[in-house]
């Protein structure tokens, strides 16, 4: 009897023999790294007023537009533009704060808890948020165009004068100094006096997260691959090999009602490459356009552990044996390595600019390219298991 472990199995052994072209590099990536990188190039004249073209940008199927020639110049602008307000942020479970810059955008910081070589022991879900892990998902998105992860840059606060002088009385009463160190621990679900978080001296380095523009508001909804949390009692879709199938007879994921079933694929993929096991809710623009887009909101649980592949994050695909015709293309023009070249170039320049240690280690590099390898096999597994093109939605 067929199982999940053995279809699990059965695409590992896939892996061993893959055909040729998904270890060689494709030529063409070259073009999409250099598009990237064109829309990341900063105009040293730029103002403040750029930053209005950001109320243009978003849409029911995208956060960044295809190109953005004013991407860099923006990332930069954002990088330096004065706070005029720190709240906590009571959305999720963990510690972030809540900036209001000085024209009105909005953002969240998530603050840097790990060193980039910490390894995350445990189910793939453990720890707190990993900062860095935000940007690398923002620029592994615009390399697979899946332009639905929020805008990410790092950036360094001085507590002092950026946070303690614009904080609200709530976030005030957590900030104090330990020793030459200014630390505070917030509001959340999950904060406490005894795990507060603490700047070199006066300097904390996080991710900025654009938040969306006032008008635009988010519908959240329960992810149909959703973890249970615990091993003993797993979900129905970790046991049960025609799950797919179950979620196709609902009408929000049937084909002829959305595309809502390729989104999450797509999503699985983008999770798996980056680790991320912590996808339980899924988010999309609410009452937008005729079926929007699944945003890639929330990466933090990503950049966990390199050395292992939770291949149950890409229950969806191997499932449902379905991939959007433009995702497949473009993964199989970042094969060979080209992935995880083209990505450590793109976060190269962000580390350059926020004077910051390297973002991703070369382990996390290569294991980013090692998982891709799994959705080629999972792929090839799906066209053999079917003998038709149905696997490659157009």
């Amino acid at each position: 009897m067929l199982t999940v472990e053995c279809i699990q199995q059965n695409i590992i052994k896939k892996i061993q023999i893959l055909p040729s072209k998904y270890f060689q590099q494709n030529a063409n990536y070259i073009s999409i790294l250099d598009k990237i990188i064109l829309e990341l190039q900063i105009h040293q004249n730029a103002s403040n007023d750029t930053l209005k073209v950001l109320k243009t940008w978003t849409s029911a199927q995208q956060l960044i537009p295809s190109f953005s020639p004013e991407l860099g110049t923006i990332i930069e602008l954002l990088r330096h533009i004065k706070i005029i307000k720190a709240d906590t942020a009571k959305v999720g479970t963990q510690l972030k704060l809540f900036l209001t810059f000085q024209n009105g955008l909005r953002a969240i910081f998530k603050p840097q808890w790990y060193s980039r070589t910490k390894k995350i022991e445990g189910p793939v879900y453990y720890g707190k948020d990993r900062h860095n892990a935000e940007v690398v998902a923002f620029y592994l998105a615009l390399l697979l165009s899946l332009r639905r992860v929020p805008l990410a840059l790092i950036r360094k606060l001085k507590l002092k004068e950026e946070i303690e002088k614009n904080a609200t009385p709530e976030l005030l009463s957590t900030i104090y100094q330990n020793g030459d160190n200014t630390c505070f621990y917030g509001v959340c679900h999950y904060c406490s006096p005894i795990d507060p978080v603490c700047g070199v001296k006066d300097l904390l380095e996080g991710t900025v997260l654009l938040w969306l523009p006032q008008n635009w508001k988010l519908a959240k909804y329960k992810h149909p691959w959703q973890r249970t949390y615990t091993r003993k009692y797993p979900a129905l879709w970790e046991v049960d090999i025609n799950y797919c199938n179950k979620v196709k007879l609902l009408k929000t994921y049937s084909a002829q009602s959305s595309n809502r079933l390729l989104d999450l694929i797509d999503t699985a993929i983008f999770d798996f490459l980056i680790d991320n096991g912590d996808r339980h809710h899924y988010e999309l623009l609410k009452d937008s356009f005729k079926d929007p887009t699944i945003l890639l909101i929330d990466n933090g649980k990503s950049l966990g552990n390199p050395d292992i592949d939770h291949i149950d994050i890409l229950a969806p695909l191997y499932q449902c044996c379905i991939v959007r015709k433009t995702t497949w293309d473009r993964l199989q023009l970042l094969s060979g390595g080209s992935l995880s070249y083209a990505l450590k170039e793109l976060l190269a320049h962000e580390s350059s600019m926020a004077d910051v240690l390297p973002i991703i280690t070369d382990k996390h590099l290569n294991a980013i390219d090692r998982r891709l390898l799994t959705v080629y096999a999972i792929v090839e597994y799906c066209l053999n298991k079917t003998q038709n093109s149905s696997v490659i939605a157009k």
